[in-house]
Parts: structure tokens; C-alpha cells; sequence
């Protein structure tokens, strides 16, 4: 782990799925995001509830191309917005009348990306501090610098991290190394978060936020690589503060979160999680190595049966997955036999890792 790990960037993104823009600091207030990020977003069809609504209820980069085209900016009293043929339509954010005016004409501004006939016209909502996170407990979103560059190696690109659309960029730490924070308190400048779920990537981070075309299939890159589809790290305020560029980042103990506070209905199963673990027993035997591994996460992990599998995502040098021959509270152990086709993971596995040594895991897959 590299010794000092730093808050690079901030992001803005005060219309959910349009371009945002880079802050060098910010003030931020318990249980809320970055003020009005994603205070705004555009529906696609379906009717306002005015509660929290998933994502694909508006115009976002995942389900809808060419919204990276458009132009968002922002004054702290004005939204301004640019189609792709130079439309152009503005309201002032806490001016109701002014909204109800532009959600006249939001209808056809959106015309350039589709608008369907037979449903809900378009409508700009305004959340306000609730915001329109993609989770409903998902204020702000943290992204490794370092992931993004071991994505990119594997991938042979060079990808921004604001492909990924997060509010915190990180830099300093090892790749991969943000999947050892879930469940941890983390300290930020004057701000303390409690840091839950990784984030599950969907086809957003394959635009490119300069042309805004899809141009490279990041999601199915994480899976083929590193056996996963997760980048970043969701969390909570707890205490709030200024933050700013530079600003130096320590885990300061456990978060005060209950796994079950974070199982939100739309969250991804807990067993498809990567966490960290940590190696306790390694015992290298003429035929087979026997790993026994223990979760570093305060929350219990997911419980697992012999048989089941339990995926070793190792970073470069790829991933596989071995059977669980028994486990126990937060414990799993597994047994690395010789591999007949010369693997070389299988092959770096048998000979052992040191005691101590962390490495990503994520399961139990399959049934018994």
C-alpha cells in the first residue's frame, strides 16, 4: 500500500446523465452529497413520483447515446443547457416558475437523443438535497486513479477516470486497494465518511466524456480482466467540513453501518462484492496448497458450503476461481491443486502466498 493517499479531484454533476465539471473544493453536510449534485435529472418517459427513482428512469450515458454531446453549465444560480444541434434552454435552480418554463420546451430539446410519443413527456425534476443518486443511499462516489490505470494497461487505452463519474478521483493508493475500505471510516480534509458498497459498472463509463461516443467496452474489460464488474466505492457523510484538492485521506476505524443498513433493495448481491481478505494459513503440499483466508470487512461474510467457489481476483495477473473445502465465520478455505494446462495464476497460487499477504475475493458462487 502506498503511504500517502490523496483527494485529486472533485466532480459536479448538478444534472444527472449531462456533463459535469471539476471543483477545487467544496463545503459538504452530514447524510447529503456535494451541494447539487445530481439535484437535477431529466425523466425518460415515466411519471415523477416525486420520491427517489432508479436510474432508468431518466436520460442517462447507460441507456441513451449521445448524451455526453450535450453541454451543461452551471453558475450556482443558473442551469444552462446545449443540445447536439445547439438548442439551447436555461432555468434558474431555485426559481420554481423558471422550471415549470423550461419543462415547456424540454420535450423537444431532447428530440436529438429520442423522445417516446406514447408515454410521460420529459420533466425536469429538482430533488434538492435528496438528490437523484443511483442508489438511494449513495451520496458520494469514489474512484481509484490507480484501478483506472490497471484497467487501462490491461485494455490499451487511456481512460480518464471521469468516465466513471465520480465526485472523489483518489490518487496514492494501489489499485484495487479501495475494495479494502468497505465497511471503513474514512477521513477526508475536515469531513469523516463511512464507506459502504463498491460500485457496479454499467455501460456509462464506455463514453467518452470529450466526444461522447462509446468507444471502449470498460464493463466487459472488468469482467474479462479482473473477474468482476466493480470500480469505486460508494459512501456517507457522517461528519461534515470543507474538502479540497490535495487533501490527504486515512481509514480512521469502522464505519458505523450494519451490513443490513446497506443492502438496499436495487444493490448488487453482498456475495458479488469484492473485499479484501487476508491470508492466515498457507500450507504447500506435493500436490495441492491449501489457502485458509479471512475477511479484513467488520461485517460478517456472506456464509459459504464446500463446494461452492469462491473467486481470487489478483490483480495484473488476472483471476480464477477455486472450491471452498470448508469455511467459518468470515473464514474460507480452499485447496489450490497443480495445473494441467501450465495456468499461470493457478501456478503462482500453488506456490503459496505469505501469511498476512490481501488479496480481492468475492463469492461463494454455486450451488452445492
Amino acid at each position: 500500500m502506498m503511504t500517502e493517499t490523496i483527494l485529486q479531484k472533485i466532480y459536479r454533476f448538478p444534472l444527472k446523465g449531462f456533463p459535469g465539471h471539476r471543483l477545487e473544493k467544496t463545503e459538504l453536510k452530514k447524510n447529503a452529497g456535494i451541494p447539487h449534485d445530481r439535484r437535477f435529472a431529466v425523466t425518460n418517459g415515466v411519471e415523477d413520483t416525486g420520491e427517489w427513482m432508479p436510474s432508468k428512469s431518466f436520460f442517462i450515458n447507460s441507456y441513451v447515446d449521445g448524451m455526453s454531446k450535450f453541454k451543461c453549465a452551471f453558475d450556482e444560480k443558473t442551469v444552462s443547457l446545449e443540445n447536439i444541434k445547439g438548442e439551447t434552454l436555461a432555468f434558474e435552480m431555485d426559481n420554481p416558475s423558471s422550471l415549470e418554463a423550461a419543462n415547456t420546451q424540454i420535450s423537444t430539446f431532447m428530440q436529438p437523443v429520442g423522445v417516446k410519443d406514447d408515454t410521460h413527456q420529459p420533466k425536469i425534476i429538482d430533488r434538492g438535497e435528496g438528490a437523484v443518486w443511483d442508489y438511494v443511499d449513495t451520496p458520494i462516489s469514489i474512484i481509484n486513479a490507480q484501478s483506472v490505470k490497471a484497467l487501462d494497461e490491461k485494455l490499451d487505452t487511456q481512460l480518464d477516470p471521469l468516465r466513471f463519474r465520480g465526485n472523489f478521483i483518489i490518487a496514492g493508493l494501489d489499485a484495487w486497494e479501495e475494495f479494502s475500505w468497505m465497511g471503513k471510516r474514512i477521513q477526508i480534509g475536515e469531513c469523516i465518511l463511512d464507506v459502504h458498497r463498491p460500485i457496479d459498472r454499467c455501460p456509462t463509463p464506455g463514453v467518452n466524456p470529450e466526444t461522447g461516443e462509446r468507444d471502449v467496452e470498460v464493463t466487459p474489460g472488468l469482467r474479462d480482466h479482473f473477474g468482476h464488474i466493480y470500480c469505486g466505492m460508494y459512501a456517507k457523510v457522517v461528519q461534515g467540513g470543507a474538502v479540497k484538492s490535495g487533501d490527504h485521506i486515512i481509514v480512521i476505524g469502522n464505519a458505523e453501518l450494519n451490513l443490513e443498513d446497506v443492502m438496499v433493495s436495487n444493490a448488487s448481491n453482498y456475495a458479488l462484492w469484492p473485499r479484501a481478505a487476508e491470508v492466515i494459513a498457507c500450507d504447500i503440499g506435493n500436490n495441492k496448497t491449501k489457502l485458509t483466508l479471512k475477511t479484513t470487512a467488520p461485517w460478517n461474510a456472506p456464509e459459504a458450503q464446500a463446494g461452492q467457489r469462491l473467486k481470487l481476483h489478483l490483480g495484473a495477473l488476472g483471476w480464477t476461481q477455486e472450491y471452498i473445502t470448508s469455511s467459518s465465520t468470515n473464514q474460507y478455505t480452499i485447496e489450490i491443486e497443480d495445473s494441467k494446462t501450465g495456468d499461470p495464476i493457478t501456478n503462482h497460487l500453488r506456490k503459496g502466498l505469505e501469511i498476512g499477504e490481501r488479496i480481492v475475493i468475492s463469492g461463494p458462487y454455486g450451488r452445492v
